[in-house]
């Protein structure tokens, strides 16, 4: 017998994490819209789950951090083995082979495994997890969950141009069975996906920010004022009709670069600088062990969910000298950042008319970059000649997958699919985070 269930997502698969936006139903049939953050990694294990959830708890269980704890295999032509997959949290922890993305290679993200492992398994636990809210618990073993699927996902700029269209029609060509393995009986979920758009990253983020309107461009412009541009004059709706615009998005892997000329996306003056927050990260774990430093982290992951957890009492003094050699790092990578933009800012900064910051690397690197980015606007094209603004990381890392999730109902409604209602989601919505932020 045979469940089928209908989705549509965003899924901005970052080097360092995902962030995702995939709407369903709960059980009254209102649309009900999931929030995605996890580590953009698995452990792969070959022996069997010593301690599955009981079955008679799966409805508990869905409601707290599922996907970070979610334990999947595939049969799948885009996967190389049938091995148990553990995700997000709960990865980095895992005995097991721990699979992030590689950020030093030249390998696209479209053309590593992990991409599509984490695209796929972020779909079966959402369609799971909205068949337990409707029914109440897991389907019986003979039952298997069938999911139409509409994506929306993003590659970085120069991957972009390479691989959109191969990266799409692998999700496409045929079907891909998920195996859940969290419980006592193990669920068997069928992916199709009736259509995937590829969009630029970075660019999928403007989108957002047009979205988002003059609240979050009020915040971003009295952030910019306080810096001493002065701006005088300039109103948020100035700012949103923008139609000349570069976008600097610092990923864990890349920066993108991506322009827009006239309201279109520019292929030829946007670009990705290949290293991001995850470099910093990778070359300070490198510079401790140099320095004889025992930081004792298997990971760049591991560093980076360390360091964002903050300090504990007892473990200040590690805590300090760990993001002693982090800092030094940021130095080296605002410079390089910077002297990216500049070149980007020697094609379109005569025309471009504001400049945004964000992404989930933004935030760490924020005290160097900023200062870097508004020097070097400033040597460009001289002061007060366009605003960089720069977005709270409270809510810039996730406006990639809000801009993805924006396309993908676009790309719905116009196929006259199922409407996209304005349903809830199952954590505070991103524009209540927003309206809760300072910048």
């Amino acid at each position: 017998m045979t469940i089928s269930i209908n989705l549509t997502g965003g899924i901005d698969v970052g080097n360092g994490y995902v962030k995702g936006l995939i709407r369903g139903a709960d059980a009254s049939g209102a649309t009900n819209v999931d929030e995605i953050d996890l580590p953009s990694g698995v452990s792969t294990i070959t022996r069997p789950n010593a301690l599955p959830t009981p079955d008679d708890e799966a409805a508990v269980k869905m409601e707290g951090n599922f996907y970070n704890e979610l334990d999947v295999s595939f049969v799948s032509p885009l996967v190389s083995n049938y091995h148990r997959r553990l995700f997000g949290l709960r990865a980095l922890s895992a005995q097991g082979a721990f699979d992030e993305f590689d950020v030093v290679g030249r390998r696209s993200k479209a053309q590593q495994e992990l991409s599509k492992v984490l695209v796929m398994g972020a779909f079966a636990a959402k369609a799971l997890r909205d068949y337990v809210r409707q029914h109440g618990g897991l389907p019986p073993a003979i039952e298997t969950i069938s999911v139409q699927a509409r994506v929306a996902l993003a590659l970085p700029i120069n991957e972009y141009i390479s691989h959109r269209t191969s990266y799409a029609a692998e999700f496409t060509s045929g079907t891909h069975t998920v195996t859940v393995h969290n419980f006592e009986t193990p669920v068997t979920v069928k992916l199709e996906f009736v259509d995937v758009q590829v969009i630029p990253e970075g660019a999928s983020a403007q989108y957002a920010i047009t979205a988002k309107g003059e609240p979050l461009m009020d915040a971003m412009l009295a952030d910019v004022r306080r810096r001493g541009l002065s701006l005088v004059g300039i109103t948020s709706a100035d700012v949103l009709a923008a139609e000349h615009t570069v976008g600097i998005d610092v990923g864990e892997g890349t920066v993108n670069f991506p322009v827009f000329t006239a309201g279109e996306f520019n292929a030829d003056a946007s670009t990705t600088h290949n290293r991001g927050y995850g470099s910093v990260l990778n070359d300070a774990l490198k510079a401790m062990e140099d320095q004889g430093f025992s930081h004792g982290f298997t990971s760049r992951k591991q560093l980076a969910e360390y360091l964002q957890a903050g300090a504990s009492p007892l473990k200040r003094n590690f805590y300090d000298k760990v993001a002693q050699f982090v800092d030094e790092e940021m130095r080296f990578f605002a410079k390089e950042v910077a002297e990216r933009f500049g070149r980007v800012l020697a094609v379109v900064g005569a025309t471009t008319e504001v400049a945004y910051v964000f992404g989930g690397g933004a935030g760490p690197v924020k005290p160097h970059l900023y200062p870097a980015l508004l020097a070097k606007a400033t040597e460009m094209n001289s002061v007060d000649s366009f605003p960089t603004l720069y977005l709270d990381s409270s809510y810039s890392r996730n406006l990639n997958r809000e801009g993805l999730y924006i396309a993908a109902e676009s790309v719905e409604k116009r196929a006259g699919a199922a409407p996209a209602a304005n349903g809830k989601r199952s954590a505070r919505s991103s524009e209540k985070k927003l309206a809760e932020a300072t910048v």
